[in-house]
């Protein structure tokens, strides 16, 4: 479910019954499910020169130059790309190689999650 949100004093939007704003407007008025087509799925790639590490730890991102988050669903649609701060790259190509690894990635989370599903005992 998505919580009721409000606006705090410095514009940032916080949980309204967790900072104690419930007699502020909220900017959405009701809590409501989410309702998704299909299963997203992200990979978080850094680049390095002329190297792209996937899924990196906490310490190798940072340490590496540029950071690039891909979404995609579960047929393969960009959802999001997510590049912040850093450097910027010189070639599409390397945005173009994270968005590969991605599918390549979805591909096999697709068949674990499937591989999980089914073997799960349904009363």
């Amino acid at each position: 479910e998505i919580p009721v949100v409000s606006l705090n004093d410095d514009g940032k939007i916080v949980l309204s019954e967790e900072q104690g704003l419930s007699d502020r407007e909220p900017v959405n008025k009701e809590k409501r499910k989410i309702n998704l087509s299909s299963i997203p799925f992200s990979l978080t790639c850094v680049i390095h020169k002329n190297y792209i590490l996937a899924d990196p730890t906490a310490e190798e991102e940072s340490i590496m130059d540029t950071i690039v988050t891909v979404v995609l669903d579960s047929s393969s649609q960009l959802v999001s790309l997510h590049k912040p701060g850093g450097t910027v790259l010189a070639y599409t190509s390397a945005i173009q190689d994270c968005i590969a690894l991605t599918r390549q990635r979805v591909k096999e989370l697709q068949k674990i999650l499937e591989e999980a599903i089914s073997g799960m005992e349904v009363d």
